[in-house]
């Protein structure tokens, strides 16, 4: 081998080592696995960021052995153990195997043509260099589409937070209306009981008594149906949980309490602008399309750095440098161009369209939050009251034959549909605050 070629075979080793060590300063970014997640959905809840002390295998011994469940201990459980989330949490693994797969060194090529007859072997080693520019650009899009995932994640999770909320409200108060039930049963079994008397007395008609039978029926129905709605709410309870297939019933915490109290609109969506996880995901997708835009300029450049053993004049077996590139003369990548600009434009626009989405969810819901408040307050301040009075002295009346069946039913009729309608105020209350908080992305406990 010539001394010219030995010079070559260094120049082109040092020239790719050069190569191979500046590609490889840039090291794999970090990305946000699942404790990383979990963490960002808690600390956008102001009461679970306060028990991140608690241990779910703690709780999953509190469901083991009934004991009561309260809507924290819910939540952070589903967290943890709803299927469908932790399926979509998969989603940080793709993404991390992306980046890690835009971070990869090509391997080189080799070629080797054995030699034959009147034909010396031949060999060629080919490394892409391309790599030298492409992959950090490829490195920062992946980083991106890893934080929007991320962020999307967070958002899902958040989500999961108002479902059960809402879950765990709808079945204690599935409870509520059943004591409701229970008590108006009593209620007209208890004046059914009393016609009977009245009827011995000579005091009503046998019609009455028919009336009075067919109300304490009816209500014993409306009592039974209650049970069966009772169960159907914990099973949805149980199903967000992940409990649902060992699990049959848990024990629930009674002190569900509407809040009544919510943030200025302004500053809910301001919060919601700056911190949404679904707004910072289309924010991060819009990062990685800008990225994507400068890749599709550059990808189409090809360069491969070659070293070429042929027959030579002295020892038949001489090592040079060569360089293999394209030629953008028929075309300069324009359609994955385009697209890229294509994705951009279009990502843009959905984080345009998910800031509106925040802004009209925020102030809708406020509004209907304000809605049940005011009618909460005005239940519980004048007609409750009212009505269990003159409930009490309709009873008082009616034993002592004063006024007629109807007028008794009719009170009945209103106590019982006051209580079941503060039961319903409460579920709404529960609801809007849930969704208001999720719109917010700054959830406050109900309790």
């Amino acid at each position: 081998m010539s001394l010219k070629s030995i010079h070559h075979i260094r120049f082109f080793v040092i020239f790719i080592s050069i190569i191979v060590a500046i590609s490889g300063c840039q090291s794999i970014p970090n990305t946000t696995d699942k404790t990383g997640v979990l963490q960002k959905v808690l600390d956008h809840d102001q009461q679970l960021s306060k028990n991140t002390a608690v241990d779910v295998r703690q709780i999953a011994i509190k469901l083991d052995e009934n004991a009561m469940l309260s809507e924290s201990e819910a939540v952070l459980y589903a967290l943890h153990n709803n299927a469908a989330f932790k399926s979509l949490l998969i989603d940080l693994k793709l993404a991390k195997a992306d980046l890690v797969n835009a971070g990869l060194l090509p391997n080189p090529e080799l070629l080797f043509a054995f030699g034959v007859t009147n034909k010396p072997y031949r060999y060629a080693i080919d490394l892409p260099i391309e790599l030298l520019w492409l992959r950090p650009i490829r490195l920062s899009t992946m980083k991106h589409e890893a934080d929007a995932t991320a962020y999307r994640l967070t958002q899902s999770g958040l989500n999961l937070i108002r479902d059960v909320r809402i879950s765990y409200a709808q079945a204690v108060l599935s409870q509520e209306q059943l004591r409701v039930a229970e008590a108006a049963y009593q209620l007209r079994n208890n004046i059914y009981k009393l016609s009977l008397k009245r009827l011995e007395a000579g005091d009503i008609s046998g019609k009455d008594i028919l009336l009075a039978q067919n109300d304490a029926s009816t209500a014993r129905r409306d009592w039974a149906l209650a049970q069966y709605e009772v169960k159907i709410k914990m099973q949805n309870l149980l199903y967000l949980l992940g409990a649902g297939q060992k699990i049959q019933e848990i024990t629930l915490s009674p002190n569900l309490v509407p809040a009544c109290t919510a943030n200025e609109v302004d500053q809910l969506i301001s919060q919601a602008l700056a911190l949404r996880p679904d707004i910072l995901s289309a924010q991060y997708s819009v990062n990685a399309a800008k990225e994507k835009i400068k890749l599709s300029k550059l990808d189409w450049l090809k360069i491969t750095a070659t070293a070429d053993a042929t027959s030579g004049e002295i020892n038949g077996h001489t090592l040079g440098p060569a360089i293999r590139s394209t030629l953008p003369i028929a075309n300069q990548n324009q359609g994955a161009i385009s697209r890229a600009e294509a994705e951009l434009e279009k990502s843009e626009l959905n984080l345009e369209a998910l800031r509106q989405q925040a802004v009209v969810e925020i102030r809708t819901t406020h509004l209907q939050y304000q809605q049940s408040c005011h009618d909460w307050h005005a239940l519980q301040s004048q007609i409750l009251p009212t009505v269990q009075q003159m409930m009490q002295l309709t009873e008082q009346a009616y034993q002592k034959g004063d006024i007629s069946y109807l007028q008794t039913l009719e009170a009945n009729r209103q106590i019982v549909d006051t209580q079941m309608r503060e039961v319903q105020l409460k579920a709404d209350l529960m609801t809007k605050l849930a969704e208001l908080m999720r719109s917010s992305a700054k959830s406050n406990s109900v309790h």
